[in-house]
């Protein structure tokens, strides 16, 4: 997050680069393992979106991580986590956002925690329940 905040230092998308090199195979796949659509995505989200992810993590007031990661299973064999964090956007709206992490369990990069995805809760800080 504070990669993001200062995305242009010490070089134009240098926080959205950091973020690309956590990125999952997933997010990969969808930009075709491409990080040029990546951050162009990001900026057109920022630009239409302040209480998007991005928004938040670029103009954001404030963020804050709500406890620390919780792993799925025993520390020794888990390779699944979450982690939850509070933002607050430049016009003073919460949001609440879940973390899925996933550590890699073979080459390369074996035992490398990536992020999976991040969700986004409702404006009270709640999350839907499909």
């Amino acid at each position: 997050m504070d990669a993001l905040a200062r995305n242009d230092f010490p070089e134009c998308d240098s926080g959205l680069t950091t973020m690309w090199s956590f990125a999952s195979d997933t997010t990969r796949f969808i930009f075709k393992n491409n990080l040029t659509e990546f951050i162009e995505s990001a900026h057109e989200t920022v630009a239409e979106y302040p209480t998007s992810f991005y928004g938040n993590a670029f103009h954001g007031q404030e963020w804050t991580l709500e406890g620390g990661p919780r792993l799925c299973g025993p520390p020794e064999t888990s390779w699944i986590a979450t982690q939850m964090m509070r933002t607050i956007s430049s016009d003073g709206r919460m949001r609440r956002w879940q973390w899925e992490m996933r550590k890699r369990r073979q080459p390369p990069n074996r035992d490398c925690w990536f992020v999976e995805s991040i969700g986004s809760s409702d404006r009270t800080g709640n999350f839907e329940i499909d």
